[in-house]
């Protein structure tokens, strides 16, 4: 709180039951708001309490992560080990004491090594992959925030995410025919029980737009009638509608547990890395399983769907998001300024 007394102004606030007042030497309202902010910071980093471990507040952070995302926290949990031996390396082992300077070490290393310490397999990692280390952070103090564990401003405002142009290039007709003829052949002669189901994976994502995640998760109880009941990002449900194909691939599945789907290791974070690598090498395609959920929205956009029943469907919170699965390849563009002429 800021008032007046006398010419001056002066900031008023309670730190653990202990009350503080300072002058903040202005006869000026606006300098004082000014000065205040800065003043309060010093004072609650005075006279709070005990600074708390980047290692304690990580092991909170994912214990949270655990029961509110659990299907990208080991991917977290991954990159949060990496980041917590960074700061460890600097010897910055408190949450209070990183800087945006340090955020941007951080960055550096990632370019150059992505945070591996041996040389020889040290190897620097994209823009994209930077951001997502930056956001895990920016999430991680938003929470110590929240938790009122933090009082600082988050660091990662002052950082600069790297801007990223990634054009998602749909796969062809063509090419979709080619990678599904390729699906069908590995689950014919599968060396594994995901192999033995990849074909019907690969069908199902195509014909609902569903992430991998949500495919694996998929229960029984889950499916009525025409619909899918699905849990996507964040834990979000939504409805997902089956078509024909749809209801086809998941009637075909015995009923061995509760998933649809009775694969073992569902929640391995690159439980689909041989097998879509394999697809890979046999057709030439640089294919990857999110590439389904792109050519099902790409189709829907071609056929004249509006982007509000795309974005239901694929379950994305801002309309935005689903625009950037809107691919038109050059002959398209062509054939559209011609319509003007």
């Amino acid at each position: 709180m800021i008032y007046k007394r006398g010419r001056y102004y002066w900031l008023d606030l309670s730190i653990n039951g202990k009350r503080i007042r300072r002058s903040l030497k202005t006869t000026k309202k606006l300098e004082a708001i000014s000065k205040a902010a800065d003043l309060k910071e010093e004072l609650i980093a005075q006279y709070s309490h005990s600074k708390i471990l980047i290692s304690d507040f990580c092991d909170q952070y994912l214990e949270w992560a655990w029961s509110s995302k659990p299907a990208s926290t080991p991917r977290e949990e991954q990159r949060l080990e990496k980041i917590k031996e960074f700061f460890n390396d600097l010897e910055v082992l408190f949450l209070d004491d990183i800087t945006p300077y340090h955020i941007e070490q951080l960055k550096a290393e990632l370019k150059k090594t992505g945070l591996i310490k041996d040389p020889k397999k040290a190897k620097g990692v994209s823009k994209a992959t930077v951001n997502r280390y930056l956001q895990i952070l920016r999430n991680l103090f938003f929470k110590a925030q929240e938790w009122q564990v933090y009082s600082k401003p988050n660091p990662l405002k002052k950082v600069r995410f790297y801007k990223e142009i990634s054009p998602r290039e749909a796969l062809s007709p063509a090419q979709l025919k080619k990678v599904v003829e390729t699906v069908k052949q590995i689950s014919k002669e599968p060396y594994s029980p995901l192999q033995k189901v990849f074909y019907d994976l690969v069908i199902l994502a195509i014909n609902t737009g569903m992430r991998k995640s949500e495919i694996l998760k998929l229960k029984w109880r889950d499916v009525n009638g025409d619909e899918a009941l699905v849990r996507g990002k964040g834990d979000k449900a939504r409805a997902v509608p089956l078509n024909s194909q749809a209801k086809e691939v998941i009637a075909k599945q015995p009923e061995k547990s509760e998933y649809v789907f009775d694969i073992p290791n569902r929640t391995q974070q690159d439980l689909l890395r041989r097998t879509v690598n394999q697809v890979k090498k046999r057709t030439g395609i640089d294919f990857h399983f999110h590439l389904l959920r792109h050519y099902f929205t790409t189709s829907l956009v071609e056929k004249g769907v509006d982007f509000i029943t795309i974005s239901e469907i694929l379950g994305h919170s801002k309309m935005t998001t689903s625009l950037i699965y809107s691919h038109t390849d050059k002959e398209k563009k062509k054939r559209a300024v011609e319509l003007i002429i």
